[in-house]
């Protein structure tokens, strides 16, 4: 958002936080890609409302009804909601609805990350005097003469076990209902520093974890306050260990445990981690290089290391269905794009036969493969897509901008 609350400064300053976007819809041959069986997918294109603009480091998060939630830790914090619609079925108009709230005073406490999801917005940060906290609010959503209003209720404050740690960023894992706590390690990193598979992640940084409480039930009664724990030791010492596994879930003991990693001294992540899915990752950093990771319970490390070629490397991915889309910056696919940003789509079948196939120390073109056996779908000139917000909807593939929403349909 730009400022505190520009993302929604119009809509709520004028037509009492609903309005009607038109899109513009452009086939994905733009870029030039093969077309897979079945036809390419559409690109539809929405203009925010003028006056309204997601900044650079708006965190992002949705709720189970398909609403957006975006909150920018710059200027005085707000929290803003945006759900969209066909009215009447018409599929080529959307119906927005922008709601926002301020949160209340927060003295002393600098934010430093946020994670938003199941009616939660969660912010890491240092309290005054020192020390981290994690503050939760409850998001809240009613209705007042017919519009939608947000409120956040509930304010909790959880203290992690260790004083002394500062944390780098929160990511709410929903699937094993876990809020994550990336802690800073002091290495200078530009991208994620974990990397989700189906049972485990792998961090560059030490992590930390919330569990989320279930429901409340007459047996159980009301779930108790928690700390938030550092994962435990597993109890194999490595010194030159850079990166660690942990489970999507806890012990029968309830616990976490952190597993040691080895990997080659050529394979870093100062620039990220980003999945290329049949339990390979990529290790984006000074030589970027695609690994197959272990399993948990297994005392090994990244084995299968390639380096990567062809001077294209993406800075976003996710997952859409049964496919991987990655995001590549302008000039980076395809130096005929120099103004345009890539969203390239690929499955990871393709990606994992072709890997698999690779003898020791042959280098794997990732670029080839995609503009070969991928999908390439160019975003308009001028796009400004905000990478944290690069995710899929269930159905679409979307990405915001800093004026406008991209979906990309089946």
């Amino acid at each position: 958002m730009k400022g505190s609350s520009g993302l929604v400064k119009r809509v709520l300053g004028g037509a009492l936080g609903r309005a009607f976007l038109a899109s513009v819809v452009l086939p994905a041959s733009l870029a030039g890609p093969p077309v897979p069986p079945g036809g390419s997918p559409s690109l539809s294109v929405l203009p925010l409302p003028a006056h309204s603009h997601v900044a650079g480091d708006s965190d992002f998060g949705r709720d189970d009804s398909g609403a957006y939630y975006f909150f920018s830790p710059s200027g005085s914090p707000s929290l803003a909601r945006l759900t969209i619609e066909h009215p009447m079925g018409a599929k080529d108009l959307w119906r927005e609805t922008w709601t926002t709230v301020s949160l209340p005073s927060l003295p002393g406490f600098r934010i430093r990350a946020a994670a938003i999801g199941g009616n939660h917005l969660f912010l890491g940060g240092e309290r005054g005097g020192g020390g981290a906290v994690v503050r939760s609010f409850q998001i809240g959503i009613g209705e007042v003469n017919g519009h939608e209003k947000m409120a956040l209720t509930g304010q909790v404050d959880y203290f992690p076990e260790s004083a002394d740690v500062a944390i780098r960023l929160l990511s709410l894992d929903m699937k094993a209902r876990i809020l994550w706590l990336g802690y800073d390690s002091g290495k200078v990193e530009s991208g994620l520093p974990f990397l989700f598979l189906h049972d485990r992640v792998l961090w560059a940084d030490p992590a930390g974890y919330l569990p989320l409480p279930s429901e409340t039930t007459l047996f159980s009664g009301p779930p108790p306050l928690l700390v938030p724990r550092a994962t435990h030791s597993s109890g194999q010492p490595c010194f030159s260990c850079r990166f660690y596994l942990t489970s999507r879930m806890p012990s029968p003991e309830g616990e976490i445990r952190n597993e040691p990693v080895r990997a080659s001294p050529m394979v870093e992540s100062s620039m990220g981690l980003l999945p290329a899915g049949q339990g390979l990752g990529f290790f984006l950093g000074r030589i970027p290089a695609v690994c197959r990771i272990p399993e948990t319970g297994q005392d090994s490390g990244l084995s299968s290391c390639h380096r990567i070629t062809g001077g294209a490397l993406p800075l976003a991915a996710s997952w859409w269905g049964n496919r991987l889309a990655y995001l590549f910056p302008p000039g980076g696919m395809d130096r005929r794009m120099k103004e345009r940003w890539i969203v390239a789509i690929v499955n990871p079948a393709r990606l994992y036969s072709l890997i698999e196939k690779l003898q020791s120390r042959e280098s794997f073109d990732f670029a080839r493969l995609i503009r070969e056996r991928g999908t390439l779908v160019a975003l308009p000139a001028g796009s400004h897509p905000r990478m944290k917000t690069f995710s899929s909807d269930g159905r679409d593939l979307i990405i915001f901008g800093r004026s406008h929403l991209y979906r990309i349909s089946p």
